[in-house]
């Protein structure tokens, strides 16, 4: 129980790994120099678990579960019917090997959706180890048992981790479009600030001010350990700044509500 525990927790690390890096990446901001915990990527993960991809999960694990126990024969017209069509998908395990070696021929005619190749492939081999996939009885050797199952784990969390990629950038992509409902940040300053960017207003408060410099018109990205990371309200993903204020004895960092 403790192994399976752990194994889940190290899949919800690397998961929600994948997910910052492809999230910050859109901003230009390296995930791990955010200084992120253990327990912060670990909950990361969570935000993969969309309603689609738990029924997904929660049917795989069912089926799983099912292929993998030699059972009496179900009983009842529907469950009769449900193990029919379950021991049909097993049996084609090499149709989905074929599709998946086919889309990885494919592989740049097929993007953004790359991930499922491997899904395909990873799905046919674990699909060739249960016991409805026929071809007699099934040795527990190396090779004809670790090696697949090992394999096909690994292609299953490559095809994971792409979607997971692909998930990060689509939100960080919808957290720009949405950029003005974002907290807002005016950053007050003793000495002018090097800030120019589109939508982003400097003022100077007068020489009596002990905070002479104000600058509006940007929006928090995230705060970690006295930083915040802002983004202008016209910022561009392929040429805007993302700038980095620590906040000091020089530099006070005001929060507003976002427009709503």
């Amino acid at each position: 129980m403790a192994a399976q525990a752990s194994f889940l927790v190290a899949i919800m690390y690397f998961l929600g790994a994948v997910y910052l890096t492809s999230y910050y990446h859109y901003f230009r901001l390296d995930a791990f120099s955010l200084g992120f915990g253990f327990a912060e990527l670990s909950i990361q993960s969570l935000n993969v678990l969309k309603v689609p991809v738990v029924i997904v999960l929660t049917v795989a694990v069912l089926a799983a579960r099912h292929l993998t126990t030699r059972e009496a024969p179900a009983q009842g017209s529907l469950a009769r019917v449900l193990e029919r069509w379950a021991r049909t998908v097993v049996r084609a395990h090499l149709a989905f090997i074929f599709a998946g070696l086919t889309l990885l021929l494919l592989w740049s005619r097929i993007q953004p959706y790359g991930w499922t190749a491997p899904l395909l492939l990873g799905t046919g081999l674990l699909l060739g180890q249960t016991p409805w996939a026929g071809g007699g009885a099934i040795r527990s050797t190396l090779w004809s048992k670790a090696v697949p199952v090992f394999t096909g784990g690994l292609l299953m969390m490559w095809a994971f981790s792409l979607a997971t990629s692909q998930m990060g950038e689509q939100e960080a992509q919808q957290s720009a479009d949405q950029l003005m409902r974002r907290t807002a940040v005016a950053v007050l300053s003793t000495d002018r600030l090097s800030l120019v960017g589109p939508g982003l207003k400097a003022e100077d408060l007068g020489a009596k001010a002990h905070y002479r410099y104000r600058y509006t018109g940007l929006r928090r990205l995230i705060e970690r350990n006295g930083r915040y990371y802002l983004l202008p309200l016209g910022w561009d993903p392929r040429t805007g700044p993302t700038y980095v204020i620590e906040d000091g004895n020089d530099v006070r960092v005001e929060l507003l509500p976002g427009t709503q």
